[in-house]
């Protein structure tokens, strides 16, 4: 494997400049240009170019298409075992999230089912990426606009899934409060109201809303999400300001699970919350 020189002020270097490295010295090892190996694997040369630049992120397609290219170790022999680009991406991706929420983007990768209970903000996965922005944004006054566009880059990514050839059920119950709260601005409100609206009529998800007047609810403890898979025991993940669990002992997940089921039953049916969706979306602008 090609190695790359690295100088002691180098050791502390980012997940992504690694990724980066990697890619150039494959590439150079090989002998491509950047034209060459875009047209292996199928990528245009300015975006080779951007991830070796670090002005794009890479994807976990991306990855894939580099273990490929290259033949890199793991990426054939070994099915299942992540290639050398998978390996490195993995470590992207954890940069790009808070340390506690970082072991969760596998989970959402793998799960057959998502159930989840949002009384804070629109779930990621069905977040606009200007919704998603002017939400982080607003945590983090003080980021550079990079390191805003990293993360916003990185909770967009994790919606591939949904679009894949096995996407996971998601069921979402959230919060009236959510719909009702305009996030950045009543146009960017109104285009997540939009997605919203959009996901609900799509095939293996369903959105409940718990309205103001529901009855009492056993929520109010903070967000929870389940995440069920074909041949793995369930895995729960609950989370508060700047922190998060994760819950894998089985009589506490089944709880869990008994909380947002009991969340459903206080919430609109499917079809009364996407009317109620529907409504408020009308008063946004």
């Amino acid at each position: 494997m090609p190695k790359v020189k690295t100088t002691p002020s180098e050791v502390k270097t980012t997940s992504l400049h690694a990724f980066a490295a990697q890619l150039r010295a494959w590439r150079q090892q090989m002998g491509w240009t950047q034209v060459e190996l875009g047209r292996k694997m199928g990528y245009s040369a300015s975006l080779i170019s951007g991830v070796e630049s670090m002005d794009k992120p890479p994807t976990a397609e991306f990855a894939a298409a580099c273990d490929k290219a290259f033949g890199t170790p793991g990426s054939s022999e070994e099915p299942g075992t992540p290639g050398t680009f998978m390996t490195f991406y993995e470590l992207v991706a954890r940069e790009a999230y808070p340390a506690f929420f970082a072991p969760v983007v596998p989970f959402e990768r793998e799960a057959v089912r998502i159930h989840g209970w949002e009384l804070g903000a629109i779930p990621g996965l069905l977040q606009t990426e200007e919704y998603a922005r002017a939400l982080i944004r607003s945590g983090r006054p003080n980021d550079s606009q990079d390191a805003i566009d990293r993360l916003v880059a990185a909770r967009i990514q994790r919606q591939d899934i949904l679009g894949g050839e096995h996407p996971p059920m998601v069921w979402y119950v959230i919060d009236e409060g959510v719909m009702r709260h305009v996030v950045g601005s009543r146009t960017t409100m109104a285009e997540q109201l939009d997605r919203v609206i959009e996901a609900a009529d799509m095939p293996g998800t369903v959105i409940q809303v718990l309205p103001f007047a529901g009855d009492n609810h056993a929520g109010s403890d903070g967000p929870i999400s389940v995440y069920e898979f074909a041949d793995a025991p369930s895995v729960c993940y609950t989370e508060c300001y700047s922190g998060g669990r994760i819950v894998e002992a089985p009589t506490e997940v089944a709880h869990l699970m008994t909380v947002i089921n009991l969340i459903r039953a206080s919430s609109l049916s499917p079809r009364e919350s996407l009317e109620l969706t529907r409504r408020i979306r009308s008063e946004v602008v």
